[in-house]
């Protein structure tokens, strides 16, 4: 019963996913995440209060997929510079792979929808990549900017080189993507 359950629930998330990231939030009524999970609109409110609800949870579930993935090949003990080139590199191959997760990420990843307590737990999932931050702040590998920033910056540069990837009209290669890495990592380097 449990594993039907977690189908279901599987399912809406997939829908939602897929219909968001095509068509956004308000053009996306419950009743056509139902039809496409093949179940009912009740089914839905079973497992998920509201609509709000069912996007923090696939905003969790999307969030978890992406540490999972980032934080694979990932150790504290390496040095700074290659972390950041692997976790930054890893988050351009797993949105490149996953591009409706992408489209989703940048709909809602600063939406007021998206409440405290679910952003706190997708912080809490990259806490390694704060700690990679701080160590390199205290060994003075980047620039004089306030944290914030930094972040932006890195995290804003690697959006965009997925950008570039999925809606580009000449896709660039993988030496090419790991050199636009390597400017990322430049760009927030001292």
């Amino acid at each position: 019963m449990q594993e039907k359950i977690q189908d279901k629930k599987a399912a809406v998330l997939q829908a939602t996913l897929e219909l968001i990231s095509e068509q956004g939030f308000h053009a996306t009524p419950m009743s056509q995440i139902a039809q496409k999970a093949n179940i009912g609109v009740g089914t839905i409110y079973r497992y998920f209060p509201s609509k709000e609800d069912l996007i923090n949870s696939l905003y969790i579930q999307v969030k978890s997929r992406l540490a999972q993935f980032v934080f694979k090949n990932y150790s504290e003990n390496m040095p700074v510079r290659r972390s950041f080139i692997i976790l930054l590199r890893s988050i351009v191959d797993y949105f490149i792979e996953n591009p409706k997760e992408f489209l989703f990420m940048e709909q809602y990843a600063n939406s007021p929808m998206i409440t405290v307590a679910t952003r706190q737990e997708g912080l809490r999932m990259f806490e390694p990549a704060s700690k990679l931050f701080i160590r390199a702040k205290e060994e003075t590998l980047l620039k004089d900017l306030p944290m914030e920033m930094i972040n932006t910056l890195a995290f804003g540069a690697t959006k965009a080189l997925v950008n570039l990837y999925l809606f580009s009209e000449v896709k660039p290669d993988s030496a090419t993507l790991d050199k636009g890495v390597e400017a990322v990592w430049d760009t927030i380097r001292r």
